[in-house]
């Protein structure tokens, strides 16, 4: 009878079962109207963060005019009607990612991006595909992966590293600076992700396979979304593909996730001794935006705005702005405080797809 309740710490992203609310897609030509509203009242975009993005914008635009990646064939757009190149997708994500996955193709039969979508903590790929299905973000692929950590007690839900002492079962909160659990298996995740992400964007990888080649894209071309673990573990992708040099991604949107303390406490020593500054020789970092509950009690908007502020101190000229929602407690978008939540994210990837 005491083992027949979830541990402590499981339900982080438990809910995210309980639906979204379905959205208009933005129009890939055009960008969401002014006014902006002002960017501590939690509508809209600030102006600066908008300028700064879409400045990132053209210098990628411009990029892929005169690159070779802007050629049709290097788009992913072979997806577009082909069941024998998303069957080849389907197992490249098997190979690479054999712990799940959901491919939800793009309502429009194109496919020019890629959305990699990470689900929370005791949840499963599924909740993420019909989200993806109810956006139906335009010429986007969305891929809803699963975490590769069963959790003890819940049926089905996974986790996407560990978050609690295995004999206890007791949550681990990064206060002991000695206790590297949580982030040294964050980092193998991350690691496998990278990876995933490596085979995705590799033109060249299959070229000589006998088998159907993978669809690729262009790192530009690939997004990423998570909630609350999951979007912890979409920021730690996307800080280490520019810390590596491998170049930016599309995007990074998350909903009530920020990186560990520990990440953090770790940043800001790099800092202190001047050791993290970015030389620019990896170019512009990935573009973030964060929504956060102003009532989350899981992770905090405080733990969100210095996230967002790291980001951009480790990285100066890094986009990262926050999205906070009154009244919002810890929860995917949806209810009825979901609107103006999706409406910040749909302009934000009407101005990265």
């Amino acid at each position: 009878p005491g083992l027949s309740r979830a541990p402590r710490g499981v339900a982080r992203g438990g809910e995210m079962r309980r639906g979204f609310l379905g959205a208009a897609p933005p129009k890939r030509a055009e960008t969401p109207p002014e006014p902006r509203g002002d960017p501590e009242d939690g509508l809209g975009f600030d102006r600066a963060f908008e300028r700064a993005l879409l400045a990132q914008e053209d210098r990628r635009a411009h990029r892929e005019a005169s690159s070779s990646l802007s050629d049709e064939t290097t788009l992913g757009v072979t997806l577009r009607s082909s069941a024998a190149n998303a069957a080849s997708l389907d197992g490249a994500l098997t190979r690479h990612w054999p712990h799940g996955h959901v491919i939800v193709p793009s309502a429009d039969g194109h496919a020019d991006n890629l959305m990699l979508m990470l689900h929370g903590r005791g949840d499963v790929p599924a909740p993420f595909a019909k989200l993806a299905r109810s956006m139906a973000l335009p010429r986007t692929c969305c891929v809803a992966l699963q975490g590769p950590h069963p959790i003890p007690f819940v049926d089905d839900g996974r986790a996407w590293f560990t978050f609690m002492d295995q004999e206890s079962f007791e949550p681990i909160d990064g206060s002991d600076p000695s206790d590297t659990r949580r982030v040294d298996s964050l980092d193998r995740v991350v690691t496998r992700l990278a990876n995933l992400i490596d085979a995705l964007t590799d033109a060249h990888s299959t070229a000589h396979s006998t088998a159907a080649p993978t669809p690729t894209w262009p790192r530009s071309r690939v997004h990423l979304f998570g909630f609350s673990d999951g979007g912890t573990v979409a920021l730690t992708v996307a800080m280490r593909a520019h810390k590596e040099g491998k170049g930016r991604l599309g995007g990074c949107a998350t909903v009530c996730a920020a990186l560990l303390s520990e990440q953090i406490r770790t940043l800001h020593e790099e800092g202190d001794d001047g050791s993290s500054g970015d030389d620019g020789s990896s170019g512009a970092p990935t573009p973030v935006t964060l929504t956060a509950g102003e009532s989350d009690r899981v992770v905090s908007v405080s733990s969100v705005r210095e996230t967002a502020e790291v980001l951009i101190d480790v990285n100066p000229g890094h986009v990262a702005s926050v999205h906070a929602v009154p009244g919002k407690g810890h929860a995917m978008v949806g209810g009825e405080r979901g609107e103006g939540e999706m409406r910040h994210l749909m302009g934000f990837w009407s101005l990265t797809l």
